[in-house]
């Protein structure tokens, strides 16, 4: 699908049913797929009432001096990470959840192998809060200089509402396509992305290179999601999760326990990486693990 800057595009939407290979399909045609259902109404709630009193002594505003954090997160904005810490549903049953790992596989295991956590957080945007400037993910990283379009992509995120979005309480605004737009394109204005109007348990998923912004919130009431990055294993995620106890630690199935670090990872070449000298690192460590069952998906 090639797009032309500034032509904009509808957002395609799916349900959770759909065969992971027709979402990875469109995703990479337009950079960004809605998929509706993506957890179920009892996990919403679950999950939130886990986070409500870390969000609630959360401070408002950037959570760090970068340029960066004071450019893209607002004032009247909360972004909480450590989540594997705060809730129990987001480390036993969103880490877990197959189809989002049905779709990273599909992304990014052909040419990279194995991948693991970028961060996860909470994205909470009280009344008041301004529309954010329009943006990729990808220029995090120094190598995304070098990479073009055509090239495999290295982020694949994950929103999920955890209340409705609608245009006057900030739905995410994306403009598909534009992941494959070269760098000589313009910037593209946040009039000209395309509002995600989401249900709460439904999700986006982007790519990295994709341009999008949280919307203005000009309503009455608190607009949040559930954010998961995912990245290749070649890269250092965002977030350590080296300081969460061990006993927590092993309440976590093994793909979990992969997912923040705490095991080895494969390249697409079956070479083992994050090793613990020549061994793999849950057997140096003799790390324990939940069962994988089936009943583990949302």
């Amino acid at each position: 699908m090639t797009v032309t800057p500034f032509q904009q595009v509808p957002l395609r939407s799916v349900d959770i049913n759909t065969p992971p290979e027709e979402v990875v399909r469109i995703l990479k045609e337009d950079g960004t797929v809605t998929v509706k259902n993506f957890i179920d109404p009892e996990l919403v709630q679950k999950l939130q009432e886990e986070i409500n009193p870390t969000i609630a002594a959360f401070p408002l505003g950037p959570n760090h001096e970068s340029e960066v954090y004071k450019v893209t997160i607002g004032s009247k904005t909360k972004q909480v990470a450590n989540l594997v810490t705060v809730s129990e549903t987001f480390r036993h049953k969103i880490l877990n959840h197959s189809f989002m790992h049905e779709v990273t596989d599909r992304v990014f295991r052909p040419d990279w192998g194995d991948y693991w956590m970028n961060r996860s957080s909470i994205l909470h945007i009280e009344p008041g809060e301004k529309a954010q400037i329009v943006h990729q993910d990808l220029p995090l990283y120094r190598v995304n200089d070098y990479r073009t379009p055509d090239q495999p992509e290295f982020m694949l995120n994950y929103f999920v509402a955890l209340t409705e979005f609608r245009e006057d309480n900030g739905a995410t605004r994306l403009i598909p396509g534009s992941h494959r737009w070269d760098g000589k394109s313009p910037r593209p204005t946040y009039e000209q992305g395309v509002p995600a109007l989401l249900q709460p348990g439904d999700a986006i998923l982007l790519f990295g290179s994709l341009f999008h912004a949280a919307g203005a919130n000009n309503a009455n009431e608190n607009r949040r999601a559930l954010a998961v990055s995912m990245h290749p294993c070649h890269f250092t995620p965002l977030e350590s999760h080296l300081h969460i106890s061990r006993e927590t630690v092993e309440t976590m199935t093994p793909l979990a326990q992969k997912m923040i670090g705490w095991r080895s990872l494969d390249n697409h070449n079956g070479v083992p990486i994050w090793m613990a000298g020549d061994r793999r690192m849950e057997k140096i460590i003799g790390l324990k693990a939940a069962e994988e069952k089936g009943d583990v998906d949302v």
